[in-house]
């Protein structure tokens, strides 16, 4: 029994195939309940009465003053992005607990738990009736919201934004800067290995030249010797 309760955990089937129960959850934190007027909240979440020098702020609770206290209603809009503002009923102290905890709805199923204990949803109602309370739009009519805000969606690159175009131009420069090096230096080279083609070839006929020079004028050397013997 429990080795098959320990593969039920970690997988949706037990050591028999047989698709495991669903089990209850316990300790689960109810959302927020947004409404158009603090009169609209639950008894079991109605704001408490503000002490002496304190109002009630659109956070559901009490403060000195409202300034600067952020409405978690708004979901991240001015209060000119939406068509109604609402207002948050005071968070509920305590926890729920969801029996066949489904993942796959769990949300529903959380807010219809939330819903019932707050003595909004009758005793022997289903989740599959709901909670009979709406989601959180910026354009919404309806009385109370849950305070479930959208999902910000992720930016996707499209690989035309400013700094893409930034970094492609400076990479089609660097490539110009090689290409251009590349042949200057192919150029050099080539005339460089020509210089050294012909400066190899000139030793051995300068000496040549030189021999012959020397051959020259040692036969002119003799050919004086000789014509001054034959004064003497």
């Amino acid at each position: 029994m429990c080795a098959q309760l320990c593969v039920c955990l970690a997988n949706s089937v037990d050591v028999n195939g047989k698709t495991c129960p669903l089990l209850d959850r316990a300790g689960l934190t109810c959302p927020v309940l947004c409404v158009r007027s603090f009169n609209d909240c639950p008894a079991e979440i109605k704001p408490a009465s503000c002490s002496d020098g304190q109002q009630i702020c659109d956070d559901g609770s009490c403060h000195d003053s409202c300034s600067g206290i952020v409405n978690p209603c708004l979901c991240g809009f001015a209060e000119s992005g939406v068509t109604n503002v609402y207002r948050a009923c005071p968070a509920y102290g305590g926890t729920v607990s969801i029996k066949r905890y489904d993942p796959s709805i769990k949300q529903q199923q959380l807010e219809f738990t939330c819903a019932q204990r707050w003595g909004m949803v009758a005793s022997n109602a289903t989740v599959d009736s709901g909670s009979g309370i709406a989601t959180w739009t910026n354009n919404a009519t309806e009385t109370m919201l849950w305070n479930v805000c959208p999902t910000a969606q992720e930016t996707k690159l499209t690989f035309k934004e400013t700094f893409c175009l930034a970094f492609y131009g400076i990479i089609g420069v660097e490539v110009v800067l090689y290409l251009a090096w590349h042949i200057y230096k192919s150029i050099r080279e080539r005339h460089a290995a020509s210089l050294r083609q012909v400066c190899s070839s000139l030793p051995a006929k300068m000496v040549g030249s030189a021999d012959k020079g020397v051959y020259m004028n040692s036969d002119k050397r003799d050919t004086s010797a000789e014509a001054f013997e034959h004064m003497d």
